[in-house]
């Protein structure tokens, strides 16, 4: 690996300043007579080679005399709001009803602004777990990258720590370090001292390890090594498996290297097990009303006392319920009552008919007829390039709140927020004239769009789409698919800045409405050719 390929991003460096400040006052002596300046290193958006990395881990661990630092600094990650833009990217991307799954399975989004020297693949999920596939770019040899799995494992633990619940349990059945190679690197064991034969693995004339085949299963119809393994028979074909060398017992190489019974290492890849505890249903109700208003910060203020008191009731109530036991119908009238508050709080958020159905326990699928808005930011990236992960939530929240403001006022409900992008659905409370409503909105936050530096792209699509819970019997989100939701996303795509484009449907409904521009035929991907319009908004229009 080329030593100028700058692979590592300088928001670990954060990471790890902010943990030596806190447990030793000062982070001076770790940053200093080092290739890049200190103001270099602080600042996120910044990268560096991999072996700058680890000598600034390595010094860590020196100056806290503290092995187990590595661990200890990712986990201090979310504590310490040190990973800068990545909790703004939590908040964007994560799904705050739903937990750390929602978050654990963005992880592989998460690695591409943390470094470039490994690829993380959620490959299986519970509703309590996961597996996490770690796979070392070609020209990086894990054992250079060492400390990185305990600072990474670390970070993944300290994820359910964001909606307050204990860290996470992970376990490391396979390991990528080839074993000699780590044994003479981390360990500083003399070769001499290391002898193979055939199948196992000595170490000072000791047996330490044996090599086992690993064995597959079969998940998304690709194989999956996960720790299975079983010993080699005489017979095997060497070229027809893949193998890992067992350790046979606990073993204290020195103060940066302990092996333990059980692990697999030289396999192909790691692999992650992590398992969390799940959020009761009264905490999803808690947190999904607290996402809510996080989004619509201008209207938090005026409840954040009546959410820290529905919060501290419902983390109590079953614990009351059974210490209580003589005082159960008037815990039950709490109860209700709390659960009344909560349901209004709900319908404030979502639609009516979608709030009962949800207060049921399930949704139900159903194709409705109606228009889809998509729009997206053109020249946002650039603008927030250079502001604070604060300074760009602020600012997409006052935006939000302005087009959510808008799009309510026309009888459009905001399906999600995607980046700076928004999903708009009309239609789903029934009401007529759906694609003319969309289309006066999307003109509207066009005309609104006068007060901002950056400027916007909106597709309309009208058609038949489907609308209900999606998702596991554990994890379940409203949403909406179909071909009018696509095209909606790819006429969006296909315009220019400043542009309403419109489908064929939507023309064709609201043609006397408002004066459009000649046929346009577009080959997007995925929908092939179909004519399409613009709205020209910008000529004297009322809305």
């Amino acid at each position: 690996m080329s030593q100028q390929e700058n692979n590592v991003c300088c928001r670990n460096i954060t990471i790890i300043a902010r943990y030596v400040q806190q447990v030793l006052g000062s982070d001076v002596l770790l940053l200093e007579n080092l290739p890049y300046s200190v103001e270099y290193l602080k600042d996120e958006h910044n990268w560096i080679p991999l072996e700058v990395y680890g000598q600034i881990i390595r010094r860590a661990i020196e100056l806290l005399k503290d092995p187990e630092a590595p661990f200890k600094m990712g986990l201090s990650a979310q504590e310490l709001e040190s990973w800068g833009a990545f909790k703004y990217l939590q908040k964007v991307f994560g799904s705050v009803i739903f937990g750390p799954i929602e978050v654990y399975k963005q992880v592989g989004k998460y690695n591409e602004f943390f470094n470039r020297t490994k690829d993380l693949i959620v490959c299986k999920t519970g509703k309590d777990h996961c597996y996490i596939k770690v796979k070392f770019k070609n020209n990086v040899n894990a054992v250079s990258d060492y400390f990185s799995d305990a600072f990474i494992r670390g970070i993944l633990c300290g994820v359910p720590n964001i909606w307050h619940l204990p860290q996470a349990v992970l376990q490391e059945p396979l390991l990528g370090f080839e074993l000699e190679y780590l044994l003479k690197k981390i360990g500083k064991v003399s070769g001499k001292k290391i002898e193979v034969k055939e199948n196992e693995f000595y170490l000072d004339d000791q047996l330490i390890a044996q090599k086992v085949v690993l064995l597959s299963e079969t998940v998304k119809g690709e194989p999956l090594y996960i720790g299975k393994y079983r010993e080699i028979h005489k017979g095997d074909k060497l070229d027809t498996f893949k193998f890992g060398w067992r350790i046979l017992h606990d073993q204290e190489i020195n103060e940066q290297l302990r092996i333990k019974r059980g692990q697999i290492y030289s396999a192909p890849y790691f692999v992650y097990k992590l398992s969390w505890q799940t959020l009761s249903f009264w905490r999803k109700i808690y947190q999904l009303t607290v996402h809510s208003f996080i989004s619509k910060r201008a209207y938090r203020e005026g409840i954040e006392s009546q959410l820290a008191t529905i919060r501290n009731y419902v983390e109590t109530l079953e614990d009351k319920v059974v210490e209580r036991t003589k005082q159960l119908n008037e815990a039950r009238k709490e109860s209700d009552y709390w659960r009344t508050e909560t349901e209004k709080l709900l319908y404030t958020m979502v639609p009516k008919k979608i709030a009962e159905q949800m207060l049921l326990g399930k949704l139900v699928a159903e194709e409705i007829e109606g228009s889809v808005v998509f729009t997206d930011l053109t020249g946002f990236t650039e603008f927030s390039r250079n502001l604070e992960p604060q300074q760009v939530s602020d600012v997409l929240t006052k935006y939000f709140t302005n087009m959510s403001n808008i799009i309510s006022k026309h009888g459009g409900w905001v399906n999600k927020f995607m980046g700076d992008g928004i999903l708009v659905l009309f239609g789903l409370h029934g009401q007529g004239k759906h694609a003319e409503r969309a289309v006066r909105a999307s003109i509207e936050m066009q005309q609104a769009m006068e007060n901002y530096t950056w400027q916007k792209r909106i597709g309309v699509a009208t058609g038949k789409f489907i609308t209900g819970e999606f998702g596991t019997d554990q994890l379940r989100k409203f949403d909406c698919l179909g071909h009018v939701v696509n095209l909606a996303s790819r006429l969006q795509s296909n315009s220019e800045s400043d542009d309403i484009m419109v489908c064929n449907r939507t023309y064709n409904t609201c043609k006397d409405e408002f004066q459009f521009s000649e046929t346009i035929k577009i080959s997007p991907k995925g929908v092939g050719d179909i004519e399409v319009y613009t709205v020209k908004y910008k000529e004297k229009f009322s809305i």
